[in-house]
């Protein structure tokens, strides 16, 4: 039997879908959804987890603030605890068969991360599994899951490492920094002041824009545009761009606001090339959405509805170049028929 890994339930239904050719059939293991189906004669069984199902905390003996300075939590070991124990139970009765297992999670670090967990839970179930092989994709599309399951390869314990470490760093700073400026500050209970890796530089950018927007005394400034017309009409602008001198500004307007005619003493003509815009990386889609008054969870909440129906690739990510894999043709061929459908249209016809 094959067990394949997946992060969430909906990415484990789709790639059900698609290595089925929509075969696949719904059951439960206790309260978990599980995917069933036969290929090439062999059971295959995906599950989804919840994203991380194990979390990192320090022994029970030092949450307590009154007995452990926040100097001691540095060298600490943290332990791992099973935070999601409903998966870990049917991932415990999915094992007792020695599956051959498929880790299938993002393919990012986080998930490299949450797959090492899964295999180390297992084992503790049942120590004899040992075919273990990674699907790797950046799109949940026809395409790419069925090339990653064609071609599995081997999971990546360095990158899972870096996750780890990543985690037991969050913990530790904000565990010693919170500690330390809630106790100096005599903040206690729901009191307390929470410091964290990222929260606390994002809070600082707050505070810092914040201040900049009190203290901003907005100075007023004019502009001279010119309504032209030479076959079309057009504006121009003066070349000074803004006038911070009302004067000088009424001086210029006062010339010229009684004028017939323009002439045109320079004009230049440039070819030239312009790039194709480069895939959104997590940082610069949620920039885009925001001038749409799109917030960031709302934002994601799209992207992952959209990933997870194949129409875009992995959206969790600081890489700008296309993979290999990626079918863009099929993906601009399920979006013809969309709102889109001139634009696609327009992408197709210049082989853009």
């Amino acid at each position: 039997m094959k067990l394949v890994i997946c992060e969430k339930n909906i990415s484990a239904r789709r790639i059900a879908y698609i290595l089925s050719d929509g075969k696949s059939k719904s059951s439960r293991v206790g309260n978990i959804p599980v995917y069933d189906f036969s290929k090439e004669g062999e059971p295959w069984r995906i599950i989804g987890l919840k994203g991380h199902i194990i979390n990192l905390d320090f022994p029970a003996g030092f949450n307590k603030w009154n007995k452990v300075t926040p100097a001691d939590l540095i060298h600490v070991n943290p332990v791992k605890k099973v935070s999601e124990k409903g998966i870990a139970a049917a991932l415990k009765s999915l094992v007792d068969a020695k599956p051959f297992l498929i880790v299938a999670t993002d393919f990012d670090r986080e998930g490299e991360l949450i797959g090492v967990e899964v295999i180390d839970l297992l084992k503790e179930f049942n120590n004899e599994i040992n075919q273990i092989k990674r699907a790797k994709f950046s799109a949940i599309t026809n395409y790419e899951i069925k090339n990653a399951f064609d071609s599995l390869t081997e999971v990546d314990y360095n990158l899972s490492s870096a996750g780890e470490t990543r985690q037991v760093i969050d913990l530790v700073w904000g565990a010693v920094l919170t500690r330390f400026i809630s106790i100096a500050s005599d903040r206690f209970g729901k009191d307390f002041l929470s410091i964290g890796r990222v929260q606390s530089p994002t809070l600082a950018l707050l505070v810092d824009r914040e201040k900049e927007i009190k203290t901003f005394v907005p100075k007023p400034f004019w502009k001279i545009i010119a309504n032209l017309k030479k076959r079309e009409s057009f504006d121009a602008i003066h070349v000074e761009g803004q006038f911070w001198d009302e004067k000088k500004v009424q001086g210029i307007f006062n010339k010229i606001k009684n004028s017939k005619f323009a002439i045109v003493k320079k004009y230049e003509k440039k070819l030239m090339r312009e790039l194709p815009p480069p895939p959104f990386s997590t940082t610069t889609f949620l920039e885009s959405a925001s001038y749409l008054r799109i917030s960031a969870s709302r934002a994601m909440s799209i992207a992952e509805e959209l990933y997870m129906s194949g129409l875009i690739s992995y959206p969790r990510t600081d890489n700008t170049v296309y993979p290999r894999s990626l079918n863009i043709k099929g993906i601009l061929e399920k979006l013809k028929n969309s709102n889109f459908s001139k634009e696609v249209q327009e992408v197709i016809s210049n082989g853009r």
